[in-house]
């Protein structure tokens, strides 16, 4: 934990030098969010965020506002299940899916489908591995990733303060790219992209009480259940977040 707090009080230091010049609102990145699939109970959240992140990225790279399901960049999320892993450097386990794209490369979603396991309609097939070595290829950005904070585990809660709010924002606004969290969402751990703020923006009290929920504005959220983009109330972050990585392209 030291060794996570003193990076944190370096990373918060950095950010200072741009804390004048950052807005009250950055939502250039939600225009390029890829709609994810809807991952039921397929227990895939990790790897359709960081499938996310990586259609984000691309899409800004070329420019392409609004993206069509299946277009471009409408990649498969099994791939970050089946394709090994890219880098021998140690990593939190929350960054090791989306750096296997820096094979340079994804699977689009048409050829290797997402079909999510619900009630009644069971199926393991992002689970199952398939040879994606062998099947078309669309290429990627290659990526780095930038851990923020890690506090407690993958089931903490209450464990951030204002300052890791702070330092969410003023990520976004120096990297111009998404950020990958983990938060406690209804006692399982859940990871999705944080890709804008806007100060000024009451949000959903996402999963806390209204007398959680303040009024200092919100994040939108691109989560794993079939809606392009929410709106969540800053709080939410705060009281159920635990862990945030940046996850940029390599320039």
């Amino acid at each position: 934990m030291k060794v996570v707090v003193v990076f944190f009080l370096m990373l918060i230091t950095s950010f200072s030098a741009f804390a004048e010049d950052q807005p009250t609102r950055y939502t250039e990145l939600v225009s390029y969010v890829q709609e994810a699939p809807d991952q039921g109970e397929t227990n895939t959240c990790l790897f359709v965020a960081s499938t996310g992140a990586i259609e984000l990225l691309a899409n800004k790279k070329e420019g392409i506002k609004n993206p069509l399901p299946y277009g471009k960049y409408d990649l498969s999320e099994s791939f970050t299940i089946n394709a090994p892993v890219y880098t021998s450097r140690r990593k939190y386990f929350w960054e090791v899916p989306v750096l296997k794209y820096n094979y340079g490369h994804g699977v689009h979603i048409n050829d290797w489908p997402y079909t999510a396991w619900n009630e009644g309609q069971p199926s393991d097939e992002p689970w199952t591995y398939r040879n994606w070595n062998q099947m078309p290829k669309v290429t990627v950005p290659r990526v780095q990733t930038i851990p923020l904070f890690v506090f407690g585990d993958k089931w903490s809660t209450n464990v951030l303060i204002q300052k890791q709010i702070d330092a969410i924002k003023a990520a976004l606004w120096k990297y111009k790219s998404p950020i990958l969290v983990n938060y406690n969402d209804s006692e399982f751990w859940h990871v999705v992209l944080i890709v804008g703020y806007d100060d000024n923006m009451p949000g959903d009290c996402y999963e806390i009480t209204k007398e959680e929920c303040g009024t200092a504005g919100s994040f939108y959220v691109r989560d794993s259940f079939g809606i392009p983009v929410e709106i969540r109330d800053y709080d939410w972050f705060r009281i159920k977040g635990n862990a945030a990585f940046v996850v940029k392209e390599v320039e």
